[in-house]
């Protein structure tokens, strides 16, 4: 069993502005945690602050930042690197729903700097110093959908896989350590996401296994007390993801993107 990070470390949460992230910067402040909310709508990040400050005794610091742009990630990097150690909530991210051949390219490209390099950036600015106070941790949000590949949503499915991937490998690597590093994989959760990404239908289809959000972060934040380099908040949820490594990949590919093809 881990050592849990004690309450003295700050937390920074991106995408902090609505769902999971905002749900994640109430949740650490209600554990003691100072915390830093970090979105573009610096309206939303104003009121979460001043809901925070009202019931915890907690310093909150609201950060204006677009991680799509080189100067956003840069300006949420450096704050990282100016102390530690931190607790890291990489939750900024977005889907996209469609076939590639008929996106928007630039909104592709903004979908990745967002969900991998924004993500990548911020871990490795904070990670060497968490490693030198033998505490702290980063939690990156993936998704169930990093389990097998998703047609009609490609590049959002092939984000959240590295993002797994990247963040099951350096929990290896810091292991004893001291820092907590947990990949978070939710299904179907009750957020802003099916509007953004066009998952109306999917969403109405898989209505009995989705989650709230506060239910989704308890079970993460258990996770990442533990220890745990993986979380897939939900049991339905967790079978979900496991079950395509059992089938055929070209099974799995052409069920899903039957599934997926389909309009609202």
């Amino acid at each position: 069993m881990s050592k849990a990070v004690p309450s003295s470390v700050p937390a920074l949460v991106t995408g902090a502005s609505s769902g999971l992230g905002a749900e994640f910067a109430r949740r650490l402040a209600t554990r003691g945690h100072d915390v830093t909310i970090v979105a573009r709508r610096v309206d939303r990040l104003e009121q979460l602050a001043g809901e925070i400050r009202s019931r915890h005794r907690v310093d909150v610091a609201v950060l204006a930042a677009d991680l799509e742009t080189r100067k956003g990630r840069a300006a949420v990097a450096s704050l990282l690197r100016t102390q530690s150690p931190w607790i890291l909530v990489n939750n900024a991210g977005y889907g996209t729903r469609g076939s590639l051949a008929n996106l928007d390219p630039a909104r592709e490209r903004a979908e990745v700097q967002v969900n991998v390099v924004a993500l990548h950036e911020l871990t490795t600015a904070v990670l060497p110093g968490l490693v030198r106070a033998g505490t702290g941790g980063v939690m990156n949000l993936s998704s169930s959908s990093a389990f097998q590949p998703i047609p009609y949503m490609a590049t959002y499915s092939a984000t959240k896989a590295f993002v797994l991937h990247f963040t099951e490998a350096l929990a290896e690597e810091v292991r004893g350590t001291g820092v907590h590093v947990l990949a978070v994989c939710p299904g179907p959760v009750r957020t802003e996401f099916d509007t953004i990404a066009g998952t109306q239908d999917y969403m109405r289809i898989t209505r009995p296994m989705t989650m709230d959000v506060e239910r989704c972060v308890t079970i993460a934040l258990r996770a990442f007390d533990r220890g745990a380099a993986v979380s897939i908040p939900g049991v339905m949820n967790f079978a979900l993801a496991q079950g395509p490594r059992l089938a055929p990949r070209a099974l799995t590919r052409r069920t899903i993107g039957t599934f997926f093809g389909q309009r609202r």
